[in-house]
């Protein structure tokens, strides 16, 4: 580590090899996926999932309609926390810029109280929270909290983290604060929260990331 922030060194030829063909090969191609950007391949709509909730929060209104699975964010923010990693090895500001045109996005997709979820605010606006063994909002909260630690690692820019944290924060309120009930059917968002409170030393998190372990194994409804 080096002044905060993660280094790493691209290690021996067998290894070294699968860390060139990440960054030469698979980042570009999976970007290319998530801005359906591959000719005859079915689309991500990914990214546009994000812009058509930044659109819907900014307006009122969608030019479109969500597409994918209802996880369908958890792609961007594996992408993010990859793309951060590799940044470290093979320094690209070509590639940061772009990953921060995608968190500028993910910053305006995100509503007022935190919370934030591209297949609920575009297409389920009035049922937050209510299916969480099965809907995947807690998994994907989980995935881009992992992408905003690594993103700050690695790079030193906090405003995936800030988002991110603002997302927490809503979900402390709900969960802890107000008391719902429930727990994530994909145990994902126990090891982000982790991540998160080890990253920030912010101990809601640590006490979120306990109740959700807590809480597991009754009734999900």
């Amino acid at each position: 580590m080096e002044n905060g922030l993660w280094k790493f060194h691209i290690r021996d030829s067998f290894m070294g090899r699968y860390e060139k063909l990440i960054r030469e090969e698979v980042i570009p191609y999976q970007e290319k996926a998530l801005k359906d950007e591959i000719p005859g391949a079915e689309k991500s709509h990914c990214i546009e999932n994000f812009r058509l909730a930044a659109e819907k929060l900014r307006t009122g209104e969608c030019s479109g309609d969500f597409y994918g699975m209802v996880f369908q964010d958890s792609d961007v923010a594996k992408w993010l926390e990859g793309a951060a990693y590799s940044l470290v090895l093979f320094p690209d500001p070509e590639l940061e810029r772009r990953c921060d045109e995608i968190i500028d996005l993910i910053g305006e997709a995100q509503q007022p109280d935190g919370y934030l979820n591209t297949f609920f605010t575009v297409k389920r606006p009035g049922q937050r929270w209510t299916c969480l063994w099965q809907a995947h909002e807690l998994y994907c909260a989980g995935h881009l909290i992992e992408a905003a630690v690594a993103y700050d690692r690695c790079t030193g820019k906090k405003k995936l983290l800030e988002i991110m944290c603002r997302m927490a924060d809503h979900i402390y309120t709900h969960f802890i604060e107000e008391g719902a009930e429930g727990y994530p059917g994909h145990p994902e968002i126990e090891l982000a929260l982790m991540r998160l409170y080890h990253h920030t030393k912010n101990r809601k998190y640590l006490e979120l990331a306990e109740h959700f372990i807590n809480v597991r194994g009754v009734d999900p409804e």
